[in-house]
């Protein structure tokens, strides 16, 4: 079904211009006809008392294995969406070679967004090496939502340099071929390059970034703009706000009169930093000025889980960090050596500090599910120091070995400036919905938070008008990717179409699947609502059910 006629709704054409009653025709996957009262002999949806909108694209995502074993991408339809994009912060699966390269560039992806790692190793096929074979590949595996994927800096310093990708600077030779690989990605499709200067690996070695000079990214940026619209994603070392800026400058003067547009981990939302925001909004002025710089801005208050199966939480905390992520059956007679102990103690009263750790706040870590039952549960961690006496490390160490390493710890939620929310979707240069879906499996279920958007600030406290918080999540999104070809209710656009009525929205909690290969859980959300999700004319999602249909392409940017 690619032929649809949708009657009686109020289009909300994504580009924040009033509602307007509008039926719309669709054939052959694409909007051909909007206006009053249409007929014809097209299956009929009915939209009475419902928005019709653009489909929401998750900007966000490392879904870059689970579309593997799972193309429905639940619960992505469920909630409104009809596009993703993958190969986000420098870690892409592509391009890689077989063997030791790949099983690092995989362990060092599996680390950071805590994804199971058996799964990439056998429900994967693998059957790529360059970006080019890694397109046509995904072209054969049709998906429930159509996906886009960055080229990652991380694996492509890595296919070029190997080993060495993570120790020192590239030669001018080394830079030449990089060039030329990234040249071949975007020719391919690649959505453009992402870049991380944030992360380090299990070992707590710099990730390849690091060791790129300023004469590397500014080749590396001469291809993207080659291949406008193409883009360019960047995470910053956003933990600490001083490198976090002087990273934001950096590349924003290597970006300047490239004409290559950037999104990049920017503002900071949360209250505890309403004294620095204000640095970072005229820091935002500066940067547009000279570059085309875009802020990321993630809407919803995070509430994680953290669990002991594996975590970056510890990263900061050398000892915690080892036994979190080392193998399984060392874990409980670690946390109950007392070698160890001293040395975790040691470490965690050294460790770096950042505003933004939940370390620095063991008030906001509450026990709250025990795989013994043994607890205690529902107090914080500072409460439980307090009630044994012990140093923090020790308190948590016995709390671990009492209750299993299937147990976790809830942080209370974050709370958001909300007027700096609503500043950043009124602002034409912002990227929402930075959701992390598909990562942190165990942590949170990150896809869907884009609905607190429509609920929140629609239509729980009107911060926001219905026309201004679908074109933050659709027309202003598909803008930035270069999708010209959908994000608009608009005759001659691909039909991605999402039918909704805000009262009956709502972002459930987490739930827990056991869905994933090879005995791996994740966090997921029930459904959202949204009566019709609709990908390039195909229903996907319909009357609270998944429809089965894979309609998802592959998606390249495109001219305006």
């Amino acid at each position: 079904m690619t032929d649809l006629l949708l009657t009686g709704g109020t289009v909300v054409d994504g580009t924040g211009a009033p509602g307007r009653p509008a039926d719309v025709r669709v054939r052959d996957g694409r909007i051909v006809e909007i206006g009053p009262d249409l007929v014809g002999a097209e299956p009929v949806i009915d939209a009475t008392d419902c928005f019709v909108a653009p489909g929401i694209i998750d900007t966000h995502t490392h879904l870059d294995g689970a579309m593997w074993w799972d193309p429905a991408l639940d619960p992505l339809p469920a909630h409104g969406n009809t596009s993703m994009v993958f190969g986000n912060c420098g870690n892409s699966i592509a391009p890689v070679i077989a063997g030791p390269q790949r099983d690092e560039i995989v362990d060092l992806l599996c680390f950071l967004e805590d994804l199971p790692l058996g799964a990439f190793q056998h429900e994967i096929p693998w059957s790529w090496e360059s970006w080019p074979q890694y397109m046509a590949a995904l072209g054969s595996a049709p998906t429930a939502v159509h996906t886009a994927g960055y080229l990652g800096h991380v694996t492509l310093r890595t296919y070029v340099m190997g080993a060495d990708a993570w120790q020192r600077a590239a030669t001018a030779a080394e830079i030449s071929a990089m060039a030329a690989v990234l040249d071949e990605g975007l020719s391919a499709g690649a959505l453009g390059l992402s870049i991380n200067h944030f992360d380090r690996d299990r070992t707590l070695r710099p990730v390849p970034g690091f060791f790129a000079t300023d004469e590397e990214y500014r080749a590396l940026f001469g291809v993207v703009a080659a291949h406008r619209p193409a883009t360019v994603q960047m995470i910053l070392r956003f933990n600490d706000p001083q490198d976090s800026i002087a990273d934001a400058r950096r590349f924003a003067a290597l970006l300047a009169g490239t004409g290559v547009r950037a999104q990049y981990t920017g503002i900071p939302f949360n209250v505890r930093d309403d004294d620095r925001r204000d640095e970072w909004w005229a820091l935002h002025d500066e940067l547009r000025a000279t570059a085309d710089m875009w802020p990321m801005v993630n809407a919803k208050p995070l509430a994680p889980f953290f669990g002991f199966e594996r975590s970056l939480v510890f990263q900061r905390v050398a000892a915690w960090n080892e036994v979190i992520n080392g193998p399984e059956a060392d874990k409980l007679p670690t946390l109950a050596d007392p070698q160890w102990r001293a040395r975790a103690r040691t470490d965690w009263d050294n460790r770096t500090r950042s505003s933004l750790s939940r370390l620095e706040r063991p008030d906001e870590m509450l026990l709250t599910i025990s795989e013994t039952g043994v607890g205690p549960l529902d107090i914080s961690l500072a409460d439980l120091v307090e009630r044994t006496g012990l140093h923090i490390s020790d308190a948590l160490a016995d709390w671990v070995v009492a209750n299993g390493t299937g147990s976790q710890m809830m942080g209370v939620p974050e709370r958001l400036s909300e007027d700096d929310i609503v500043r950043a979707a009124l602002d034409p240069h912002t990227v929402f919905n930075i959701n992390d879906s598909g990562a942190h499996l165990q942590l949170f279920a990150a896809a869907g938070e884009h609905v607190h958007v429509l609920t929140h600030y629609v239509r729980d406290t009107g911060r926001l008008t219905v026309e201004q918080g679908v074109h933050v999540l659709t027309g202003r999104t598909a803008e930035f990717f270069g999708l010209h070809d959908r994000g608009r209710v608009e005759v001659g656009r691909v039909a991605d179409l999402v039918v909704f009525r805000l009262d009956e929205l709502q972002l459930g909690n987490e739930e827990r699947a056991y869905d994933v290969p090879h005995g791996t859980w994740r966090f997921t959300r029930p459904p959202a609502g949204f009566r019709w999700t609709i990908a390039a004319g195909v229903p996907t999602w319909s009357d609270g059910r998944a429809t089965g249909a894979r309609p998802g392409t592959v998606l390249r940017p495109v001219p305006a």
